[in-house]
């Protein structure tokens, strides 16, 4: 009965029998250890972990061990882009030279268009369209007076003989304003005229012809081209309505000659050097002749010129251009006088 009462395991027919390496992974002991299927047991099932990089020795080097950092798909384009070309950062000899090290700037997609494109630093108005200005108070008026360009101030307070500097006008058609610096601002005069670009040019205030003021734009483009050792030298009439003058060396010589109001001479070459020119009422004499080149002459026995109205020391520089204002009148407070000024 003992025999009859133990359960024997039946052996697997020969038909039943399946070269199947995974069905051996769970095949019963010879010892009697009863399969889950025996006795309808249903037993978990653990997976494969075979699968897993952890498990994989050969994997063991790469092995991101459940980290969430994104990986770029094959033929993609990384998060952070390398440069093979970008040089370490300056100073810090421990830098990898095509490391980021995490910056956000942005990264442009392949063949498109950056993110942020980096725009250069572009000036508001390069030199090209500029021109230059500067004033010269001429008029005998007991009154300073203030310029402005379309309502920007050039200069304030301007008296008889005052001159500015040169400053920036950019090309194109402005209005030039004077003002009276002691009557609260009261308009004088207001005129347009033309600017050009690299050009430069001398605003002169005059006594108008009809009384009151007018003003005349004189260029002041020069010579070119000068033979070494030589300047340029010219002058202007801003004096009086009806004027007319000679300008003379002092052997008698004439540089310009009848050089009416607001006439302004051609540029001369002149030899470099120390210069007194005198000014006389012009000589209306078809014979006189001007100088064609201003040289430093040796003094003559001639008498100088008995009754010159002005005279001015001129230094001329070899390369520069010179001119002298003929400003002021024979009857107010202000005296004729020759102003020089460097163009």
């Amino acid at each position: 009965m003992a025999n009859n009462d133990s359960y024997q395991t039946p052996s697997a027919s020969s038909s039943d029998t399946r070269d199947n390496s995974s069905a051996s992974a769970f095949q019963p002991e010879a010892d009697g250890w009863h399969s889950p299927a025996q006795s309808g047991i249903t037993m978990p099932i653990s997976p494969d972990f075979r699968s897993c990089a952890a498990d994989s020795p050969e994997n063991a080097a790469s092995n991101d061990y459940g980290l969430t950092t994104p990986v770029a798909p094959e033929g993609g384009r990384p998060t952070v882009a390398p440069e093979p070309n970008r040089p370490s950062t300056p100073g810090s000899g421990n830098n990898p030279p095509n490391n980021d090290y995490g910056l956000t700037t942005p990264v442009a997609p392949e063949g498109g268009r950056p993110v942020a494109p980096v725009l250069p630093n572009i000036p508001s108005f390069p030199t090209a369209y500029y021109g230059q200005v500067r004033f010269l108070n001429a008029s005998t008026n007991n009154f300073p007076v203030n310029f402005s360009i379309d309502g920007i101030t050039y200069g304030s307070g301007f008296g008889f003989g005052d001159n500015s500097l040169y400053q920036e006008i950019s090309d194109g058609f402005h209005t030039v304003s004077v003002t009276s610096a002691t009557a609260m601002g009261t308009l004088l005069l207001q005129q347009t005229f033309p600017f050009t670009a690299n050009q430069k040019v001398t605003m002169v205030l005059l006594d108008a012809r009809e009384g009151g003021l007018e003003m005349i734009q004189v260029s002041d483009t020069g010579c070119t081209n000068l033979p070494a050792g030589y300047g340029c030298y010219r002058v202007v009439n801003a004096s009086y309505s009806g004027s007319s003058f000679d300008v003379r060396l002092y052997n008698g010589d004439t540089i310009f000659r009848n050089l009416q109001f607001t006439n302004v001479s051609p540029y001369k070459r002149a030899l470099a050097g120390n210069y007194t020119f005198y000014l006389t009422s012009a000589n209306f004499y078809s014979v006189i002749r001007e100088l064609p080149v201003i040289l430093i002459t040796a003094v003559t026995g001639m008498s100088p010129m008995s009754t010159p109205l002005a005279s001015a020391n001129v230094t001329i520089q070899a390369g520069t251009n010179t001119t002298s204002y003929i400003i002021g009148n024979t009857w107010s407070a202000y005296p004729l006088r020759m102003l020089t000024l460097t163009d």
